[in-house]
């Protein structure tokens, strides 16, 4: 019996029955029963089906009104409360507050797997052209007409023969392929990458490098794009020939002081360095070059062909650059003497003059940034390089950028500096004994036989030791007379006894040494 006031107990569904038969059991008969009043709350999830669907357990409130016989012949009114588990389909939108998933726009954080924004790796290249040389092919072709969504970031050309291969990679139209073998027979292809991978292989072109001696190359064209100094002259009075009329200096800027062999000129006769390998007792000059400076005039074969052997480069000028100024080989002093670069030496110091301190506080190298000097005045003082002239590409390349040409050697042949048409660096290991190398350049996009003045390099291979192509007695000669040499005799040498007393090293001297030099090459 319910007493007033007493809250009714909650009762689960399995005894929903059981309550029934109590009710019904009491009454002695059955009875109708009366729902006053119902509440139904609803707690779940929604699915994500289009219509919803409703699941958890609801709480139902049920007052019944039943006519009891009872004792004292009172009705009582039964309030219970009844917890069941209830599946209800929503057809209807809900008012309720429901947590429901929805199949349109979503607002959760949401983790996709895109696949590049549809990037696929490139299709094929088409090759062009494949220019077969000595031990190298050059390989030019035209970017994949589908380019797979995405940009072409670099392509490599592999050639092919006998089971072994060889490849480059590059970013330009055209890349050459080193180290082949002459007279076999290669097959090359091209592949393209994007950022997705390396696309498919062009369809295959045949190539047999050969040496080239014997035949000759027309460079005039290639020649006619180089950036020659507006003090320099340059005309063609052939297809194969070029004329050059220079007066030895550079258009760059030189250093005000610089080291050379002491007592060369009495005037500065105070030892004040020595170089680290040859031991050459130096002193510290200001450089004053003439105020009317002599005008050299030149004419290069620009139709060079390769020789069937090599000739050793002699001292003093070996080719002419851009700049108007010489360039050396590698060696300082006697010929078989160090490399010049490696033998480099730098000073701080008091400069002096008649044996007197000037009182000026000179900085002064034997060797300067742009990797030159002048030779010694009673030499011609004629500044020249020794090495790739940085004060040239820094100006005429770009970071990153193809080494363009920079000067002629004496054979004829172009000179340039260490990188190759894509602006990678070229190792010594591509270099042939000359520093030479076939391959595309800037202004010989098909490829040229060419000298390469590496980047970083200070040996022997910082510059030319020996000419590719053929070259006679009376060329080297004309190279010769442009501009003194850097020879300098053995006893200039430092010794462990002070050197005493001017060496007299006329231009007579020097003729001499020229004419020894020329009957060594001519045998």
């Amino acid at each position: 019996m319910k007493k007033s006031g007493q809250p009714v107990k909650n009762l689960s569904a399995p005894f929903a029955p059981f309550l029934c038969l109590v009710v019904a059991a009491c009454g002695g008969g059955s009875s109708t029963p009366t729902v006053s009043s119902a509440v139904l709350t609803t707690t779940g999830t929604t699915s994500g089906a289009a219509t919803p669907v409703v699941t958890g357990s609801s709480t139902t409130a049920v007052t019944t009104a039943a006519t009891t016989p009872t004792a004292t012949g009172v009705t009582t009114a039964v309030t219970t409360s009844v917890t069941t588990p209830v599946t209800t389909a929503v057809t209807t939108p809900v008012t309720t507050p429901v947590t429901t998933a929805v199949t349109t726009p979503v607002t959760a954080p949401v983790t996709t797997v895109v696949s590049s924004s549809s990037t696929v790796v490139p299709g094929a290249p088409t090759i062009t052209s494949v220019t077969a040389g000595d031990t190298v092919a050059i390989v030019t072709f035209t970017a994949p007409a589908v380019n797979g969504g995405a940009a072409a970031t670099s392509y490599t050309a592999t050639c092919s023969a006998s089971g072994i291969a060889k490849s480059n990679t590059g970013t330009g139209s055209s890349i050459t392929v080193s180290g082949l073998v002459n007279g076999l027979a290669y097959t090359c292809a091209v592949t393209a990458s994007n950022s997705a991978g390396a696309g498919v292989a062009s369809s295959v072109a045949a190539a047999t490098p050969a040496a080239s001696s014997g035949t000759a190359t027309a460079l005039m064209a290639g020649y006619k794009q180089a950036k020659w100094s507006a003090n320099m002259t340059v005309t063609y009075p052939t297809n194969c020939s070029m004329t050059i009329t220079s007066n030895g200096q550079p258009n760059h800027a030189l250093n005000a002081y610089y080291l050379e062999p002491v007592n060369i000129d009495p005037v500065y006769p105070n030892t004040v360095a020595v170089t680290p390998n040859s031991r050459m007792a130096l002193t510290v000059r200001p450089y004053l070059p003439a105020a009317t400076p002599v005008s050299n005039i030149v004419t290069f074969n620009t139709c060079p062909t390769k020789a069937a052997t090599t000739t050793a480069t002699t001292g003093g000028d070996i080719g002419i650059m851009i700049s108007g100024s010489a360039l050396f080989n590698a060696t300082e002093g006697q010929l078989n003497g160090p490399a010049a670069l490696t033998d480099n030496v730098s000073y701080t110091g008091v400069a002096y003059k008649n044996g007197v301190s000037t009182g000026v506080t000179a900085t002064a190298s034997f060797i300067d940034s742009c990797n030159g000097h002048p030779s010694p005045r009673t030499a011609g003082d004629t500044y020249h390089y020794h090495g790739v002239p940085t004060c040239i590409t820094s100006v005429v390349d770009t970071v990153g950028g193809p080494s363009h040409l920079i000067g002629v050697a004496a054979d004829g042949f172009p000179i340039y500096g260490g990188r190759d048409i894509n602006g990678k660096v070229i190792t010594l290991s591509q270099l042939d004994a000359c520093n030479g190398i076939t391959s595309a350049t800037p202004e010989f996009p098909n490829g040229v036989y060419h000298y390469v003045l590496p980047e970083g390099v200070t040996n022997f291979q910082s510059s030319l030791m020996c000419y590719s192509g053929v070259i006679t007695p009376r060329q080297m000669m004309a190279m010769k007379a442009t501009g003194g040499i850097c020879e300098t005799p053995k006893t200039m040498l430092a010794t462990t006894q002070p050197l005493t007393g001017p060496i007299n090293m006329s231009r007579r001297v020097l003729k001499m040494a020229v004419l020894r030099d020329l009957r060594k090459v001519a045998g």
